[in-house]
């Protein structure tokens, strides 16, 4: 009888208020959460957590004391639109909701995890946070804690700088825009750990890698780096990555 009423009330509710695909914007039914079941059988998964010496991983080499690194989805046209739901239209419980779902995903296929003692989400610089009115990376963050139960660390890296726009540049130029835009201010919380960065979007490896050296420097990694892994070694996960 109880499970009937609230059966009937979600169903009044989705009449009043129905709710929509973050994809392809068709109307949801009663067992759908965020997703269409065609949008979500079709989501274009990259796999990249299961193949060693992947391409994402690459980019990162003889930079930075990278571990492993990995995306759920290719950054492609019709999957933007969830990427802009979470952006821009405050839908921030669809972040959660992807953290959830990669974290899940890659755990049952893979030891992705494993070592890691903490998530750092690419922070916003606080003009974006306010204007926003909050960090997608964190929510995507706080989803993949509810999975792996790794704790999240918001107050660890500051961007102090509020760099342009990337959208439109090339990679040389993403590199100077995003140069000492970040500052670690508790590198005693860091030193010595693994640390996953997470951020929503990977095109280039431009803000990771400049989140990435501003710890580094922090807990007295040299730079350039040099091969050091004793301070501190991270790991990548991203939402999306625009790259194969």
């Amino acid at each position: 009888m109880i499970s009937s009423i609230k059966s009937y009330s979600a169903l009044l509710l989705d009449l009043i208020f129905p709710r929509y695909c973050a994809v392809c914007d068709a109307v949801l039914a009663e067992s759908e959460t965020h997703l269409c079941i065609k949008c979500f059988m079709e989501l274009p998964r990259t796999g990249l957590h299961k193949v060693e010496e992947n391409n994402l991983e690459k980019m990162y080499w003889g930079r930075m004391p990278i571990v492993r690194a990995s995306a759920f989805m290719y950054y492609k046209e019709g999957f933007k639109n969830a990427i802009h739901n979470l952006k821009y239209r405050k839908n921030h419980a669809i972040g959660k909701y992807f953290g959830r779902l990669m974290a899940e995903e890659i755990s049952q296929s893979s030891d992705f995890f494993a070592g890691i003692d903490a998530i750092v989400p690419i922070p916003l610089h606080s003009y974006r946070l306010w204007k926003r009115g909050y960090n997608q990376s964190e929510y995507i963050a706080k989803g993949v804690q509810e999975v792996t139960q790794i704790p999240v660390l918001t107050d660890v890296v500051i961007r102090h700088r509020n760099n342009q726009s990337q959208t439109r540049m090339t990679h040389s130029e993403r590199r100077k825009n995003v140069e000492d835009i970040f500052r670690c201010t508790h590198p005693e919380l860091l030193k010595g750990k693994h640390i996953l960065l997470l951020d929503d979007v990977i095109t280039s490896n431009a803000t990771t890698l400049s989140c990435a050296e501003s710890i580094m420097q922090a807990v007295g990694t040299p730079l350039p780096y040099s091969g050091d892994t004793t301070s501190i070694r991270f790991s990548i996960l991203s939402l999306a990555f625009a790259g194969r």
